[in-house]
């Protein structure tokens, strides 16, 4: 399995590593800054920086053994030093709307019973859906549904991830909150994301390190997906990106 650095620092860049695997344009590093995507969030954008040419990354993909295959077009010389490098403006803007629909998902479950039944982050703006089944929830409760996520925002709780084991994650069933998916359990592991004392869930995402640097957010659009799948879409006010992590 890949060793991910951004899992214990999402605010890293870039990092040192070499070629382990090379195959069909694409190559499987010792370490990597590449999140591969999943859960709704995209894969990451970037180049890999090898013999002082940097090669863009057109698509970044897991693999059933749990390698990082970064495709760049041409094969690579295993040994090879290798810079993998993300764009980061997009990585930061994909952390904060991952930090915001964990906010989300926690109002509609605790306010009304709504699990997730899809997700999708943008850079820009991101969607999510929600069973709201037996909730009496529409499109009158939207602006009440968005104060209550402003609230938590501007509490400025701190924003962190850590592992806990298969076990405990078993006897904490509130740490889900797909309706139809669980998250993967890796070497008896699961990996958790707590906003403060307020909530945690499964996650393997990136996420800010403070609801501050989520900002404002707002509902620019709501769409019925049946009879109770709703589906809102959310767009944040611009934020400044810190220059160096916090």
């Amino acid at each position: 399995m890949t060793p991910r650095v951004y899992l214990d620092d999402p605010y890293c860049r870039a990092c040192e590593a070499a070629v382990v695997a090379s195959a069909d344009g694409a190559s499987v590093l010792s370490r990597t800054v590449f999140h591969p995507g999943g859960g709704g969030q995209p894969h990451d954008r970037g180049a890999l920086v090898v013999v002082g040419e940097a090669l863009a990354v057109t698509s970044v993909r897991e693999d059933e053994r749990g390698q990082i295959w970064h495709h760049v077009g041409r094969e690579l010389a295993v040994g090879d030093a290798a810079t993998p490098t993300i764009e980061w403006p997009f990585r930061y803007a994909l952390m904060r709307h991952h930090a915001l629909l964990h906010v989300v998902n926690t109002i509609a479950l605790r306010e009304f019973g709504a699990r997730m039944t899809g997700t999708q982050l943008g850079p820009e703006r991101s969607r999510i859906d929600f069973d709201f089944a037996g909730s009496g929830f529409a499109r009158e409760r939207v602006a009440d549904f968005e104060a209550k996520v402003n609230a938590v925002l501007a509490a400025e709780l701190p924003i962190a991830g850590s592992v806990i084991t298969e076990a405990d994650y078993r006897a904490r069933p509130e740490l889900v909150r797909t309706r139809d998916v669980a998250p993967p359990v890796v070497d008896g592991a699961v990996r958790i994301v707590t906003i403060g004392d307020w909530d945690a869930q499964a996650c393997g995402g990136t996420h800010v390190h403070s609801t501050r640097e989520i900002g404002a957010a707002r509902i620019v659009k709501f769409d019925n997906k049946g009879r109770d799948n709703k589906r809102l879409y959310w767009e944040l006010a611009p934020a400044a990106e810190p220059t160096s992590p916090p």
